[in-house]
């Protein structure tokens, strides 16, 4: 039998509380909840507060009862966006790795990283090391570039650290060089990726938008740079523009 792993007490216990909260009993007070788990009032009293100033729960002031609270609308919603956006560019994404035999990738922006959520190998693609839920700093990436391109300069300023760490040699190595080109992006709708986050690995990006017009995801086609060479890549660039905006006009995207 596999080994479960360290479990948080603390957190778990806020779980079970959350769990407490179903059709039937919509509303718990205090005491109810303890019963139902079996522990301390002060103890179920310390993580409700603490559920509470996050916003996942709720208090009735007057009737002392708790309910779930609305932030957790905020998050399933985040996820079922992500989960819209994967069902939506799943088939776009296989048709891409299969027509240029190389890795794509589909990423999300989360702070100032990069989160993978998506991948599609093809039987020629040289293997890419990275795995779903895999993030990287976004301006060592070519997705992640494409995504902050279209970041207003007020976001980035808030996105963009005043020290960029250097992962490669080949990595932008200040802010101000990166805002340069992250207009230059902005401007043409496209970013590459030559060795800035691995050295051997290059891509091409370009970036998703939803029906508001906001970039909410980008693809990209990564592989070896021998193979990606600088002709290569030009040759994809209207590729994987074709694509992404296929995946746009998906999610309602009208220019």
């Amino acid at each position: 039998m596999a080994q479960q792993g360290v479990m948080v007490q603390s957190i778990e216990r806020a779980i079970q509380i959350l769990n407490c909260f179903n059709g039937n009993n919509s509303e718990l007070t205090l005491q109810a909840i303890a019963n139902e788990l079996n522990l301390n009032k002060s103890t179920v009293h310390g993580i409700l507060n603490t559920l509470k100033h996050y916003g996942l729960v709720e208090q009735d002031e007057e009737r002392g009862k708790y309910r779930l609270g609305m932030h957790l609308l905020v998050l399933s919603n985040r996820l079922l966006d992500r989960l819209e956006i994967r069902g939506v560019a799943g088939s776009v994404i296989q048709d891409l790795a299969a027509q240029v035999g190389e890795t794509v990738h589909l990423v999300i922006l989360r702070g100032t990283d990069v989160v993978y959520i998506d991948k599609c190998t093809s039987n020629r693609s040289f293997q890419v090391f990275t795995s779903i839920g895999m993030s990287f700093p976004a301006y060592v990436t070519g997705v992640g570039k494409v995504l902050l391109a279209n970041k207003s300069d007020a976001e980035l300023c808030e996105l963009i650290p005043p020290v960029l760490r250097q992962v490669t040699e080949h990595s932008i190595g200040s802010r101000e060089e990166l805002l340069a080109h992250l207009r230059q992006v902005r401007q043409q709708g496209y970013a590459f990726d030559k060795e800035e986050n691995e050295i051997g690995l290059s891509c091409v990006a370009a970036p998703v938008f939803d029906h508001t017009g906001n970039a909410v995801a980008a693809i990209s086609v990564a592989g070896p740079s021998a193979r990606l060479d600088e002709k290569r890549m030009q040759e994809l660039v209207g590729i994987v523009r074709q694509a992404a905006a296929e995946i746009s006009r998906r999610l309602g995207y009208r220019p």
